[in-house]
């Protein structure tokens, strides 16, 4: 198998873990045969900092060049009021499918609270699952941008990067979000995923160990697949259905 055919593999296998503390929504089909979840964060944003590439400007434009903010039903804008529940009602229209009240509450929380990293997370999940994965990426990195301790938001823009075939920036992020707090199993293999892609197949093996010691699942299937492996080009492509979805 060439390394075009395992890269086209890889991305056409589905989105799978997008991984949430609160909930776990489907991605769309774009995804690595193992790459997992999308994260929520829940934690107290730290203050603004620099992320390299990314510019308050440009994440807005790349916002806007998607359609902008649709305006929202009556329902929608009935309730809910506070910024918490503008991302809860997000996240249950997320997980339910509905993409569309999802994108306006969400877009919607980023207008009422624009310095807030949970609001531009959840954006760029939404945008994501909507196909629009430039708009997802100038989202995730604005979260990383507002709050560059959460392990979630950097895991979120590193696999948003694996989907759209940056895997040297994503391989940058998702190391960030390993050497965070609160690191969990699937960034470990998303990590993986992305040093794979790149070719560094040991340190593609030793990030599925890591994720495997700690839950087993989808990368314990990646380390197995990686047995006798020392080139991209003679990795076994095989797709493993998921067991570790949460």
């Amino acid at each position: 198998m060439t390394r075009t055919q395992l890269s086209r593999f890889l991305i056409a296998g589905a989105m799978l873990m997008i991984g949430c503390e609160e909930e776990v929504p489907p991605p769309r089909r774009v995804a690595l045969s193992q790459v997992q979840k999308l994260v929520e964060p829940t934690k107290v944003e730290s203050p603004t900092v620099n992320v390299p590439k990314v510019e308050p400007s440009k994440v807005v434009a790349a916002v806007e060049m998607d359609g902008g903010t649709p305006s929202l039903s009556k329902a929608d804008d009935a309730s809910p009021q506070s910024t918490d529940e503008l991302l809860s009602e997000a996240r249950d229209s997320i997980r339910s499918g509905d993409f569309d009240r999802a994108l306006r509450l969400a877009e919607k929380s980023v207008k009422r609270s624009p310095n807030r990293s949970a609001a531009w997370n959840t954006l760029g999940r939404v945008q994501l699952q909507r196909g629009r994965r430039q708009s997802a990426i100038a989202a995730f990195q604005r979260a990383v941008e507002l709050n560059p301790k959460s392990s979630y938001a950097q895991n979120n823009l590193g696999l948003a990067l694996i989907y759209d075939g940056s895997y040297e920036d994503a391989a940058q992020a998702l190391e960030e979000a390993t050497e965070l707090a609160s690191v969990e199993p699937y960034m470990w293999n998303n990590l993986g995923m992305a040093y794979e892609h790149l070719d560094r197949i040991e340190e593609a093996r030793a990030c599925y160990q890591k994720a495997t010691e700690m839950s087993g699942g989808r990368a314990s299937a990646n380390l197995d697949r990686l047995k006798g492996v020392r080139t991209l080009r003679t990795a076994k492509a095989e797709i493993v259905p998921s067991d570790d979805e949460h």
